[in-house]
């Protein structure tokens, strides 16, 4: 979570309580990219490592780890698996695939899992790609985020591809300060909302996101 300190030092400079109010939770994301026999890419494996408080907050409410250990039963480590994974119609999942600019349509959540590690709480799932593509001729863009940034993402646990060769992923990071910027003249600006604030946040996640791309050599 290299740069959750770094965001948080950002929001202290942000000159109102609204908008140091976001985000409310840091989340540390990590991809495995899956491709099936015939080379497309058929899912993606999503990995969340969520932030030393939140996880303290969950494990609470659920009733796990009670004696502090950090060390999860095989029954408490079953519970906690598929806990993030039971959403509501319409969410996205906080991911977002674009193939020559069109978006790639997933599937909802399969085969979910979680660990307790060092004090956090790292759950994985897959998402099935509903078209299968071959991502040669135009690569894929990938970017993990929350629209209304009430939960911040780091592409920190890597991303990886299994079942082809011949692929490569390359992350551009996102211009903080200039997301910032943003924030600040939505929430404050000439033409501010007269209503922004914490209960009406702008919906400014993606200027905070990494942007991910794929891409393959044809006939690899």
């Amino acid at each position: 979570m290299k740069r959750l300190f770094a965001a948080l030092f950002c929001l202290l400079l942000l000159p109102e309580p609204g908008a140091r109010a976001h985000p409310h939770v840091f989340i540390d994301a990590g991809l495995t990219l899956l491709f099936d026999r015939q080379g497309r890419l058929a899912a993606v494996q999503v990995f969340w490592a969520y932030d030393e408080y939140t996880s303290l907050l969950q494990l609470e409410d659920m009733g796990l780890d009670r004696d502090g250990d950090g060390v999860l039963t095989p029954d408490e480590q079953r519970e906690l698996a598929g806990y993030d994974t039971n959403w509501v119609d319409g969410y996205e999942g906080d991911i977002y695939l674009t193939h020559a600019g069109a978006p790639i349509s997933l599937a909802g959540p399969i085969e979910p899992g979680a660990r307790l590690e060092n004090g956090q709480i790292v759950t994985w799932h897959i998402r099935p790609v509903i078209n299968r593509l071959t991502p040669e001729e135009n690569h894929v863009e990938i970017k993990v985020y929350d629209p209304s940034f009430y939960v911040a993402y780091t592409v920190d646990l890597g991303v990886r591809t299994s079942g082809r060769e011949g692929c490569d992923t390359a992350k551009l990071p996102a211009d903080l300060g200039k997301a910032y910027d943003l924030v600040e003249e939505l929430l404050y600006g000439p033409s501010a909302a007269s209503d922004a604030g914490e209960d009406n946040f702008p919906m400014v996640g993606e200027h905070f996101a990494d942007t991910i791309t794929l891409s393959c050599v044809p006939g690899s």
